[in-house]
């Protein structure tokens, strides 16, 4: 401002000898010599202007670098975050996931920490006695008599019993049931099962239509317990076991 005001001084200053002048030779000199100051100054502050402006937009750039810098690692942060729950949570489910048939034999450091044992000897995982209860209970307040007749087995006794199933009773999440009602009643209670049992976490492990993948037949009453999760969509896509774990 001081500077501006200076300038402006010398202009007047310069104006005032200018109009006094009798000489033309002197007021061509002083108005060469105001132009000259003129153009300088405009020059000057032109110069300046295109340096600020140069700068201001080496900061905006150099702050948009920063956020982006910032937005990309706080977005790796959260998709690493994300992977990592996403590996906790797979981890948590490989119990209820477990996959025994003929190509995938029981992993060697499966193992079952407690067991609810239930009537006539049978016993499961404890982790799926309360879904099995809740889902036996509702079948019976829905008119269905459904009672198991096999349950976990331990491998060694899975080798010795004439069972198409018998390696998935290993896991100790599968059970096979019937009816209280008798054979003839059977089929009526699997139809309940079949439209219920995934409410519960529990599927129908080999359905008919899937011997070409399970590689079991005759075993349409055998139940696995795969969570509820699991069980909805294997529900809602037709897919067995097999099936769910190849796109899982």
């Amino acid at each position: 401002m001081g500077e501006r005001k200076g300038f402006l001084d010398w202009i007047k200053y310069k104006w005032k000898v200018l109009s006094i002048s009798d000489g033309h030779y002197f007021k061509f000199i002083w108005i060469a010599a105001i132009v000259i100051s003129l153009l300088t100054v405009g020059i000057s502050a032109g110069t300046i202007s295109a340096k600020e402006r140069k700068e201001k937009k080496a900061q905006i750039e150099l702050e948009e670098k920063q956020k982006a810098e910032e937005a990309a690692a706080a977005l790796a942060s959260l998709n690493d975050a994300k992977e990592k729950e996403k590996a906790r949570i797979a981890k948590e489910k490989e119990w209820m996931l477990v996959l025994v048939n003929a190509n995938h034999t029981l992993p060697s450091d499966f193992r079952i920490d407690e067991f609810t044992e239930l009537v006539n000897d049978h016993k499961v995982d404890k982790r799926i006695y309360p879904d099995l209860q809740k889902m036996f209970d509702d079948a019976r307040e829905a008119g269905q008599s459904p009672s198991i007749t096999a349950s976990y087995m331990s491998p060694e006794d899975a080798k010795n019993v004439e069972l198409p199933c018998a390696l998935d009773h290993t896991t100790g999440l599968a059970i096979d049931i019937t009816s209280s009602e008798g054979e003839e009643d059977v089929e009526n209670m699997m139809k309940w099962f079949d439209e219920n049992a995934a409410k519960y976490g529990f599927v129908i492990r080999y359905p008919d239509d899937k011997y070409s993948v399970t590689g079991v037949k005759n075993a349409k009453t055998h139940l696995r317990y795969v969570g509820k999760e699991a069980a909805a969509v294997m529900k809602q896509n037709g897919q067995c076991l097999e099936e769910y774990m190849e796109s899982y």
